[in-house]
């Protein structure tokens, strides 16, 4: 039995950690040592055409054949599915991860698949090769959701995550290292929060032994170029968080870089002294803000004080030896233009290495998703469920704060820091701030082409005159 284990990853550079969890799984399996059983993985990318993945898989000719699903890849992935159930008749036909699990149902009947696994997969994955492995054609396991058994189903028990297999092998950390792929790693999963838009709202916290995870990060770091914890919340609490960077610091390497997800309403002093011993670059520290708005932070669950973080921020920007990356999400539940505008102003003028401001996703199965009508959020209804209007940030505005954010990236996070500098002292005196800044840059340019260095000159210069006026 060939078994065929595929990603598709937004990127090339990205690697998918999905592929090696599960592989381990299979590997820890007592009834999967089979010489019956032939195991292969295989990483591609959304960037690369159909027909090229297609016959790769193709020339393989898998028995079974899972991919792990999310919204970047679930468009991509229906053509590619489609065309590969032509070509391969035969073959089973499986989906996992959390872009598939939040529809399951749907994608049953949408799609030529014959199965989705819910949930964590490192158990309920090798269990259903053990059923294929003892001759049955479709193997009642816990967590895996049959196209036409729908009514057999039984949601499956989460993997005691402290006892699972590091996820990578020295040889796969060495393909890794020699392809500078970025690699990803979980020290915990779930989350002490519960922001309802998140998919990890309703999974509480569980965390790998601190031992175990040291070592693992020393392993980490002989041949990795970036490493990116997939932790929720890096920071969830001080004395583990204190004690993984102290390691961090210790494996110091040129070439060598880590990313942490981290609360802006949970910044320990003990913590941030570390953070401020770091060599330049080589922490990226990525803050979800969110909304600094109280309403719209209410409404989905998110709880802190700004104005006792702020001071620590400045201290960690003004330092300038992490890399500090802030998030702020558009179109949240009862934000409203004037509440978002004042959010972004604030970040804005701090001059952040970056600032993200994207909008919110409704994902399927989230605590916001199932609430969402009542709350009448209108969002796409396919991936990536990006928000389109709410009570208080209709369409129109909704669609103009899509074009300021193309100029913003543009004009801000893609440009050189004198740019940065000249457009933080226009939205000091700019009427509205910051974002009314960008708003009047979208309606300079048709937003339709991207902007050179040239066209950037053109355009600040254009404000400038403005302003002044």
């Amino acid at each position: 039995m060939r078994i065929l284990l595929a990603a598709l990853n937004s990127q090339f550079v990205h690697s998918s950690p999905a592929l090696y969890a599960l592989r381990r799984g299979v590997e820890a399996a007592p009834g999967c040592a089979s010489a019956e059983l032939e195991l292969h993985t295989a990483e591609y990318s959304i960037t690369m055409s159909n027909l090229r993945i297609m016959e790769d898989i193709y020339r393989q000719r898998p028995d079974v054949l899972a991919f792990s699903v999310y919204i970047w890849n679930i468009a991509p992935l229906r053509d590619l599915i489609c065309d590969l159930r032509q070509l391969l008749p035969e073959t089973c036909i499986l989906l996992g991860g959390p872009g598939a699990a939040g529809r399951a149902r749907e994608y049953l009947q949408e799609l030529p698949i014959d199965g989705i696994f819910i949930g964590e997969g490192e158990e309920s994955f090798p269990a259903c090769l053990q059923g294929f492995l003892a001759g049955e054609s479709r193997p009642a396991v816990p967590g895996l959701l049959w196209k036409g058994q729908e009514e057999a189903y039984r949601p499956g028990a989460r993997p005691d995550f402290a006892a699972l297999p590091f996820l990578y092998t020295a040889e796969d950390l060495e393909e890794l290292g020699r392809k500078q792929k970025i690699v990803y790693y979980e020290s915990s999963r779930g989350c002490p929060f519960s922001c309802a838009f998140c998919g990890s709202a309703a999974e509480p916290l569980r965390e790998r032994p601190l031992e175990p995870v040291l070592w693992e990060l020393e392993q980490l770091a002989k041949t990795a170029t970036q490493v990116k914890f997939i932790d929720r919340t890096f920071n969830a609490r001080t004395e583990r968080a204190c004690a993984i960077t102290k390691k961090l610091l210790e494996l110091y390497r040129t070439g060598l870089s880590w990313h942490c997800e981290i609360s802006p309403f949970h910044l320990p002093e003990p913590l941030v002294e570390l953070w401020l011993q770091a060599p330049a670059d080589y922490l990226k520290l990525e803050m979800g803000v969110q909304s600094l708005y109280p309403p719209a932070l209410a409404a989905i669950g998110r709880h802190g004080d700004w104005a006792q973080a702020e001071p620590t921020v400045k201290r960690l920007i003004a330092a300038a030896n992490c890399h500090l990356h802030l998030d702020l999400i558009a179109g949240l539940p009862e934000d409203t233009p004037e509440g978002f505008a004042a959010s972004f102003h604030r970040l804005h003028q701090l001059d952040a290495d970056y600032l993200q401001f994207g909008f919110l996703k409704v994902l399927p199965g989230s605590l916001l998703a199932a609430t969402a009508k009542e709350k009448g959020l209108v969002y796409e209804q396919q991936a990536p469920y990006r928000i389109l209007s709410t009570p208080t940030m209709d369409g129109d505005y909704l669609f103009r704060l899509g074009r300021a954010e193309r100029m913003f990236n543009s004009l801000y996070n893609k440009s050189k820091l004198d740019f940065r500098q000249r457009l933080i002292a226009l939205a000091d005196c700019w009427p509205g701030g910051a974002m009314a800044l960008y708003m009047r840059a979208a309606e300079l340019w048709d937003g339709l082409t991207g902007l050179n260095q040239q066209d950037k000159l053109a355009m600040v210069a254009r404000l400038e005159e403005e302003a002044a006026v």
